[in-house]
Parts: C-alpha cells; sequence; structure tokens
C-alpha cells in the first residue's frame, strides 16, 4: 500500500467517524505514542479504541494540512474541546507494507490539550479487550 492510498483509507475512516475502519491499514504491534501517557501502548484493538474516542471527543474534529516524506506522514489537525480552539499532529510511520506501524501525537495549547485529557481518560476507561 502506497502512502496515497494510505491517506485515503485513513481521511475516509475520520470522515465517517468510525475509527474501525483503520483496522486494515494499521499493523499488528502499532505503537501509539499519546501525550496523554509517558508509555506507548501497542495493542492494535486499545489504538483503535483510543483513535474513536479522539474522533468522538474533539468537535469539529479535521485535517487541514499534510506532508509526505517517503514512509513518514505528518497530519496537522484542527477542531474544539469544550468550546476551546485545539491544534494538533498525528505524525505517522508507515512499514514496508504500507500499514501504520508508529503513530505519534501532539497537542496543544495547555488549555485545551488538559480538557482533552481529561475526556480521553474517561473514553480510556470504557475499554473492555475481547475474550479470544
Amino acid at each position: 500500500m502506497t502512502p496515497g492510498e494510505f491517506l485515503k483509507k485513513w481521511h475516509a475512516a475520520v470522515e465517517k467517524r468510525d475509527a474501525s475502519l483503520m483496522d486494515e491499514i494499521i499493523a499488528e504491534g502499532c505503537e501509539l505514542h499519546s501525550p496523554v501517557v509517558w508509555k506507548p501502548t501497542t495493542d492494535k484493538a486499545y489504538l483503535i479504541h483510543i483513535l474513536q474516542g479522539v474522533i468522538d471527543t474533539v468537535d469539529g474534529f479535521a485535517y487541514r494540512e499534510e506532508w509526505v516524506k517517503d514512509n513518514g506522514i505528518i497530519l496537522e489537525f484542527t477542531g474544539t474541546v469544550a468550546g476551546k480552539g485545539l491544534v494538533g499532529i498525528d505524525k505517522i510511520t508507515l512499514g514496508e507494507d504500507g500499514r501504520m506501524i508508529r503513530l505519534e501525537v501532539l497537542i496543544r495549547p495547555m488549555n485545551t490539550y488538559i480538557e482533552f485529557a481529561t475526556r480521553m481518560r474517561d473514553h480510556v476507561a470504557t475499554f473492555q479487550k475481547e475474550d479470544a
């Protein structure tokens, strides 16, 4: 999968507000480096749960800019949380097969980030790993 194909599927999932549509473009063991916690996670189901929380928590979530170089993608996003403006980036690394192997998220400003982190903590608490 090329970076362009990856982005088409990524943006479609965000537009439909359904992170489960990202399952096929996220590699098993993909690292999520979240602004909310220090230790990265590599649990794919948990990552998709987190992505859904972001889509649900940030009102008017939209990407406004993107940069692609080789297997690296940077997406700049905007939105609001509790009426406060938010700007951030998703820094994505793709593996050889074109699926995401690393996602690092950065968010500002601090007052909106604090509200975002509080709401995401509540969302994370609802995660339940499916029985295998």
